[in-house]
């Protein structure tokens, strides 16, 4: 349109038009409008993105990393599971010992019938009354009781050791929440960080536009950058609101959790050194345990199963209280003993099929032993040689945002002075935000390690 216009003017109109704009007080004035006109439609987009202070992020509360755990455990349907297992273990050893006591039973009962003795002369009908204690025991069952208790043993063992696990499952699900949470709010001043170097940054490609000393392009570069720090604080906004849901909803809020950063996220030395954790893990690390507990309970199953081979003795007794009734079938009043024995000579294969389920699941937990301990022992090699890299990590991590933070102030003030171009300083830019994300990473990329290995071992380290 600008250029149909001065086409159609007059010569003479254009002549002073190209006069005017060669002189410096037209070329000033030119640049003012160009400058106007620039930033109104920015002045607008300003007022339209939101300041950082509306994009925090509110939480119910803020809780630091031992509430976080204590209360995540005590609402996990995990934990609540793993208690009430070993309930269920020690309720079923009760039974196995209870095996070696005698029953007990007291019974009562009434009786009225036209079924009556012959002697009774007279008598069309009778009335029976009776009370009485029996009791039973088992005086040999082919070793059946042992092996039940044996098996009780175990399978309690191996409920506290699948509780331990369990436990330290939730430990470990509770404390990656909680970094996640410190995690998004590092990355929010990051991304808020990134978004003032790229104001400052803007401000200083208009005042070198103004100036006639850099381009049209090095704003517009200028300005893409704060759009892309600006899209990445939106980003981690919104992973730090997701973060904060995920917190609350382990320990058991229905609302959105901060976590309390802890005095130091510096790396600290194990207790232990690294063939000692090795062989703690391979030893006694919860899931070793269960899986050892559970070969021995499943060879106990198999003796308990043998047993049905054997007879068995038992012994029972008993006194009845009674009335003297002449129903036929009436309780007598008096005391009995009795000695009794049995042997299954054939039931169909029953025997057999449960010796047989009961090896067969003792060879497996057998091989799952086996095979456990041989995970574990690679998994604690593994996660100590991660927790080695993710300390010298957050070493150069640091390193290297030092260095991008030195470069970018160097930049800075070369691109001041008219010494570098835009895109060094955009360059540079970009290099300390890529470096302050690898610190945030690795720093908390050690804690979730750290409470891996923890957790595989069963204590803390």
């Amino acid at each position: 349109m600008v250029v149909s216009l001065c086409a159609a003017e007059p010569r003479e109109r254009q002549g002073i038009r190209r006069l005017y704009f060669r002189t410096p007080l037209g070329r000033v004035a030119v640049i003012v409008a160009l400058a106007i006109v620039i930033g109104a439609p920015s002045a607008a987009r300003a007022q339209a993105i939101p300041a950082a202070d509306s994009l925090a992020v509110p939480v119910d509360s803020t809780l630091d990393l031992p509430t976080v755990i204590a209360r995540a455990l005590m609402v996990s349907p995990a934990a609540t599971l793993g208690e009430e297992n070993i309930e269920t273990a020690r309720s079923a050893g009760r039974v196995a010992a209870g095996a070696y006591l005698p029953s007990l039973t007291a019974n009562a009962s009434s009786l009225r019938s036209d079924i009556i003795s012959p002697a009774t002369i007279g008598a069309t009908s009778g009335s029976a009354y009776s009370a009485g204690l029996a009791s039973s025991i088992d005086l040999f069952t082919g070793g059946r009781r042992s092996a039940d208790r044996a098996r009780a043993r175990a399978d309690l063992t191996a409920a506290e050791a699948t509780n331990v696990s369990q436990r330290y499952a939730v430990t470990l699900g509770a404390t990656r929440a909680f970094y996640e949470t410190l995690r998004g709010a590092e990355l929010v001043a990051v991304a808020n960080a990134r978004v003032t170097r790229a104001e400052r940054g803007l401000r200083y490609a208009q005042d070198r536009v103004r100036a006639g000393t850099a381009t049209k392009s090095d704003e517009l570069r200028a300005r893409l950058e704060l759009t892309s720090g600006r899209q990445q604080r939106l980003a981690a906004v919104d992973t730090m609101r997701t973060a904060t849901l995920v917190l609350g909803r382990i320990v058991g809020v229905d609302g959105p959790i901060g976590a309390r950063a802890p005095a130091s996220l510096e790396p600290q030395p194990l207790a232990l050194d690294d063939s000692a954790i090795v062989r703690l893990a391979t030893d006694a690390a919860p899931s070793v345990t269960a899986a050892a507990a559970s070969v021995r309970a499943t060879e106990a199953a198999t003796r308990s199963a043998k047993a049905l081979y054997l007879p068995g003795v038992r012994l029972t007794g008993g006194y009845a209280w009674a009335n003297q009734s002449p129903v036929l079938s009436a309780t007598r009043p008096g005391w009995q003993l009795a000695l009794g024995t049995s042997f299954p000579l054939f039931n169909g294969y029953l025997r057999e099929d449960a010796v047989t389920r009961s090896q067969a699941q003792a060879e497996i937990s057998r091989v799952t032993a086996l095979d456990v301990t041989r995970q574990v022992r690679t998994e604690s090699k593994r996660l100590i040689g991660a927790l080695a890299l993710a300390t010298e990590a957050i070493r150069l991590a640091a390193e290297a945002q030092s260095v991008a933070r030195e470069d970018l102030r160097v930049q800075t003030e070369r691109y001041r002075a008219g010494i570098s171009t835009s895109l060094d300083q955009l360059t540079s830019e970009l290099a300390l935000t890529q470096a302050e994300l690898g610190f945030v990473a690795a720093r908390y990329n050690y804690q979730v390690v750290r409470a891996q290995l923890e957790a595989l071992v069963g204590r803390p380290l």
